[in-house]
């Protein structure tokens, strides 16, 4: 099934609700995206280019509408058709510990997990592009905090 591994929707929208305040900066039509490391075949060190996924996979997609962050399942078949602005890859024990911790401060879980390389991220636009759709707040909150305070 498309979506067991991220389990109910409802509960990562709740969350998205109860973090309104982080996306508010940002654009309509922003996109984040989660797979899972092992099913995506996405692995640390690996040139993103040489990465093909066999299979299509499950994404869980966070994308900007009504003025809100909203979660759905999409289809996930590679890097290089991939259309979001962030993509968030997650090995197993972090897809287990977000299922487990969804209730609480899933962005201080997922600050936690990248730190300690549980989670990649890959960004699919520049520095001013990011800071242009309004991407900064999210990005620190997440100890992502390369676009800097300076504009």
């Amino acid at each position: 099934m498309l979506g067991e591994m991220f389990g109910d929707m409802s509960l990562w929208q709740s969350m998205l609700d109860r973090q309104r305040e982080l996306f508010v900066e940002m654009e309509a039509g922003s996109r984040l995206g989660f797979v899972s490391r092992e099913a995506s075949g996405i692995l640390p060190g690996k040139r993103s280019e040489g990465v093909r996924v066999v299979n299509e996979v499950p994404m869980m997609a966070w994308e900007i509408e009504n003025g809100g962050m909203a979660a759905r399942l999409e289809r996930f078949a590679g890097i290089s058709s991939t259309r979001v602005d962030v993509l968030l890859v997650a090995d197993q024990e972090a897809m287990d510990t977000m299922l487990a911790e969804l209730g609480g401060d899933m962005l201080k879980t997922i600050k936690r997990l990248i730190r300690r390389g549980n989670i990649m991220f890959f960004l699919f636009k520049n520095k001013a592009q990011l800071q242009d759709a309004g991407y900064e707040d999210f990005l620190e909150s997440l100890g992502l905090a390369f676009l800097g305070a300076c504009r």
